[in-house]
């Protein structure tokens, strides 16, 4: 290797840069380009939309299946409170009153109304055939079977101002009890 020492390498000054990251690094050129700073909020708007898409429709589904989870409990609970009063009743109509009122009880502690068109309760009571029919009358008194029958529309689409807007998820539940058959027998 022949020759003098080499020359340093120039390299050219650039300008100083109008954006304020480059500024005072007066040999360094300006990182940023048009589209770079075009993009500036953009992660915002990202953020907001992700979160209209996919978060809220997930906590309306959270809300409607707890809907359907608290009428499935109250419906449940009625059908087995009223099946349970109705058979301790000393009459037909005393055991149909008693029964009323502990559906209507058991679905105000849940938070919903016995005289919405969505609740409904069935009382069907009736006198087994064959054996065991003495002292039941009318499907009432020892031997006597109810089916109590309690049903709620839980609706899934609901808008503020419109109300329910798509069908309805119908939940219920069944409750058979039988009056004893010694009942009223002293001993």
């Amino acid at each position: 290797m022949t020759g003098g020492p080499r020359a340093p390498v120039k390299y050219p000054r650039c300008a100083p840069s109008p954006h304020p990251v480059a500024a005072g690094n007066q040999g360094v050129a300006p990182i940023l380009d048009r589209r770079s700073w075009s993009q500036r909020g953009a992660a915002v708007v990202e953020l907001l939309a992700g979160f209209l898409v996919l978060v809220v429709p997930l906590v309306y589904v959270l809300v409607v299946v707890a809907d359907v989870q608290r009428a499935l409990l109250a419906t449940s609970t009625a059908a087995r409170e009223a099946g349970r009063v109705y058979v301790t009743g000393s009459s037909r109509a005393d055991a149909e009153r008693r029964a009323g009122v502990a559906y209507r009880e058991v679905l105000a502690n849940f938070g919903l109304r016995a005289g919405d068109p969505r609740a409904a309760m069935r009382l069907e009571a009736g006198c087994p055939s064959g054996e065991g029919r003495a002292g039941c009358v009318g499907g009432f008194g020892p031997g006597a079977e109810v089916r109590v029958v309690v049903t709620y529309r839980v609706p899934v689409a609901r808008l503020p101002l419109v109300g329910a807007v798509a069908p309805s998820v119908t939940v219920g539940a069944t409750q058979h009890s039988r009056v004893d058959r010694f009942r009223g027998l002293t001993g």
